[in-house]
């Protein structure tokens, strides 16, 4: 049997699909608030509201406690995205788009999921702060000094739609990673001999 090393730990694999649920029903409540008609997944406005503002703030505990745990790990250094990851990203579209056969070794994650990881953060706290100025009339003020409550919606429906693009390059990437990648974010192991492995972690034998 091939070995297996672990690639997720249990706690980042929860943290994961935890805020993965909280964006799409974030993403599905918010277009349903924008447009009902067109729209039309919940029975009404009132239980889309409230969802949305659920799961509003359990995906900023979800990201507070993720960014506490990467730092606490120390896996914030195989996440982060920093210049340097810059160069390798034209390798990694040669392979995405089936132009190379290989798949370049970058470790644990690649510089696109760095920077669409990155990302993420900073526009979820935009989303947070909108969010609170759209609903919280106490804020208009804060509101009106960044351009106005036409403003905030604006940007609010914006950034949905980029996470909406993220998230499908995402899951797209990780198809294309091959069923070792869709695994290990289930299970938590990849193979012993597959790419994209975290060359910084230790090579754990696991067995079932």
């Amino acid at each position: 049997m091939q070995p297996l090393i672990l690639v997720h730990t249990r706690t980042a694999r929860f943290l994961h699909w935890f805020n993965m649920l909280c964006i799409t029903v974030l993403i599905l409540t918010g277009f349903y608030i924008h447009s009902p008609l067109r729209f039309n997944i919940f029975p009404n406005m009132d239980v889309a509201r409230k969802l949305h503002f659920i799961f509003m703030y359990l995906v900023i505990y979800g990201v507070i406690i993720r960014l506490y745990y990467s730092f606490y790990s120390g896996d914030y250094k195989e996440i982060m995205f920093t210049p340097g990851d810059i160069k390798g990203f034209p390798a990694l579209a040669k392979y995405y788009l089936f132009l190379s056969k290989e798949s370049p070794n970058f470790g644990k994650y690649n510089p696109g999921q760095k920077l669409v990881y990155s990302s993420w953060v900073i526009l979820l706290g935009v989303q947070a702060l909108t969010g609170f100025i759209l609903y919280f009339s106490g804020l208009a003020w804060l509101g009106n000094l960044l351009g106005g409550i036409v403003t905030m919606r604006q940007v609010h429906y914006l950034v949905t739609w980029i996470f909406v693009s993220t998230v499908g390059i995402h899951v797209y990437l990780s198809f294309v990673g091959g069923k070792h990648v869709l695994k290990s974010i289930i299970t938590g192991c990849m193979p012993a001999g597959a790419n994209l492995q975290p060359a910084s972690l230790e090579q754990e034998e696991v067995s079932f």
